[in-house]
C-alpha cells in the first residue's frame, strides 16, 4: 500500500492515517451494532463552541454510533456536566487526557464528585495550527490566544517567537473566533485547521505541537450506565482508595494481575480533606458483566477501603504496538551481532550485548509467567490449554463454523 502511495506521490504517513481511521471507524460501527440503544437524536453537552476539539470529537463519536445529535457548547467542564445532570443533555463529551499535556484534572475531579457513568470513549488526533487574520511573518505576531492545554502542547513554538505573549482562553475555537473578530494581524490563535477555516483565518503554520503524535482521549458521560455486549472489547474505570499502610496499593493491583485483567492506566489524585493521602483512578481491560471481572471487583472491594466503578464502555484507545529503535547500519531489525534471530528464553540474566528488543520474551526482564485472559479462560501459568483451528481464513462459512463449534 505504501509503495503504491509513493508511486502516485501521496505521503506514506497520510495513507497510514487514512487507513487507520477507516479501520477504526469500521470497528466502531460493528461494536455499535451489537449495542441496544435509542435511534432518536441525542442531545450532547460539551465544553467550548462549534469546531472546538470537543465538538469535533463529539461529532466523530455520534457518527461511529450511527446516530444523529444536537450539540450544545458550554463555557466550562462543570457547566457541561450540570446540563447532563439537569436532564438538558443526554450525554456529555469531555476530554480526560492528552498524550502531550497529560491528564485533565478538572474532569477527574468531576468524576469523583458527581454520580455519573462513563459509557463510551473517543479519541481525536490533535493537529494544532497557528492562524491569524492575515498572512504575516511570525515575527510580527505579538499575542497568541488559546486554551491553556493548547498553549502547553505548543510551548516550543511559542518560545521560538520573539516578543510573543501567550494569552489563555477558555476554548481553542473561541480563541480563533476572537482573533477573527478583532482583525488584528499582530494577534493569532492556536486551534484546529477546521476551526480556522470556519472563521476565515489564514493558517500561518501547520503542525505546531511539541509532539507529532498528539492525541486527546474523551470520555462520554451519562446519568445511567450502559451495558456492553460481551463480544465487544471493553474497559472499566474505577476510583480506588487504599489503606494508608505499606503495600496497600500493591495488594489491590495484584487482584487484577492475578485474574489476568490488564491495567491500562493508573492516575493518582489528592484525597479532599486528607493531606498527603491519595485516591487512584484505575482503568483496566474488562467488562463488569463478565464473571471474572465481577469476581475481581468483589475481591478488590474487600482489599481496598473504597471502590467506585465509574463505568464499563467499549474500548477505542488501546495500547500501541511497541516500536523498535533505529538500528546501526548493517544490522537487521530484530537481530544484533552475537544474538540469533530467535531469542533464548531462560531464567538467567540477559548477557551483555543482548538486544533490548527481546524484553517481552526474556526471563531476565520478567521472571513470572505471562497470563492472558480470553473470555473466562486463563492461558499461561500452571494451567494447560489446547487451541485448534484452521491455519488460514478461506471463507466466511469456514470461520463461522469454527466459531460455532
Amino acid at each position: 500500500m505504501e509503495r503504491t502511495a509513493r508511486e502516485v506521490g501521496v505521503p506514506s504517513p497520510l495513507v497510514r492515517r487514512v487507513f487507520e481511521e477507516m479501520i477504526q471507524f469500521a470497528v466502531t460501527r460493528q461494536s455499535a451494532a451489537l449495542q441496544v440503544g435509542s435511534t432518536r437524536a441525542v442531545r450532547v453537552a460539551y465544553q467550548g463552541v462549534d469546531y472546538a476539539y470537543s465538538f469535533l470529537a463529539a461529532q466523530k463519536y455520534l457518527t461511529g454510533q450511527g446516530v444523529t445529535g444536537v450539540l450544545t457548547g458550554h463555557r466550562s467542564f462543570r457547566d457541561a456536566v450540570e446540563a447532563l445532570i439537569s436532564g438538558a443533555a443526554d450525554i456529555a463529551v469531555l476530554p480526560i487526557e492528552n498524550t502531550t499535556a497529560g491528564s485533565i484534572n478538572q474532569v477527574y475531579d468531576l468524576l469523583r464528585e458527581e454520580d455519573l457513568h462513563i459509557v463510551g470513549e473517543e479519541t481525536w488526533r490533535v493537529d494544532h495550527c497557528l492562524a491569524g487574520p492575515a498572512d504575516v511573518p511570525l515575527a510580527q505576531v505579538h499575542r497568541v490566544l488559546s486554551h491553556p492545554q493548547g498553549l502547553e502542547q505548543c510551548s516550543a513554538v511559542l518560545q521560538s517567537l520573539p516578543n510573543c505573549t501567550p494569552v489563555t482562553y477558555f476554548d481553542t475555537a473561541e480563541a480563533l473566533n476572537a482573533v477573527a473578530e478583532a482583525g488584528d494581524p499582530t494577534q493569532a490563535a492556536i486551534g484546529s485547521p477546521e476551526a480556522a477555516a470556519a472563521f476565515g483565518l489564514v493558517v500561518l503554520r501547520h503542525h505546531i505541537a511539541n509532539q507529532e503524535e498528539n492525541h486527546t482521549r474523551f470520555v462520554v458521560l451519562s446519568r445511567t450506565p450502559a451495558p456492553v455486549d460481551l463480544r465487544v472489547p471493553a474497559k472499566t474505570i474505577l476510583i480506588l482508595v487504599t489503606r494508608h499502610e505499606e503495600g496497600a496499593l500493591l495488594r489491590c493491583l495484584e487482584v487484577l494481575s492475578g485474574t489476568g485483567l490488564s491495567m491500562t492506566k493508573l492516575e493518582s489524585r489528592p484525597r479532599p480533606g486528607r493531606p498527603w493521602e491519595y485516591m487512584f483512578f484505575l482503568d483496566f481491560e474488562g467488562n463488569v458483566a463478565d464473571g471474572v471481572t465481577a469476581a475481581a471487583l468483589d475481591e478488590l472491594k474487600m482489599t481496598a477501603l473504597y471502590v467506585k466503578v465509574l463505568g464499563t464502555y467499549p474500548a477505542k484507545a488501546t495500547k500501541a504496538e511497541p516500536q523498535l529503535g533505529v538500528l546501526p547500519d548493517g544490522v537487521e531489525a530484530g537481530v544484533e551481532p552475537g544474538v540469533g534471530a530467535v531469542p533464548v528464553v531462560d531464567s538467567k540474566p540477559a548477557p551483555k550485548g543482548r538486544s533490548k528488543h527481546y524484553k517481552l520474551v526474556d526471563r531476565a526482564h520478567r521472571a513470572e509467567d505471562t497470563i492472558v485472559r480470553v473470555g473466562n479462560h486463563l492461558i499461561g501459568g500452571d494451567g494447560f490449554t489446547v487451541m485448534a483451528g484452521p491455519c488460514s481464513v478461506e471463507s466466511q462459512e469456514q470461520i463461522e463454523a469454527t466459531a460455532g463449534s
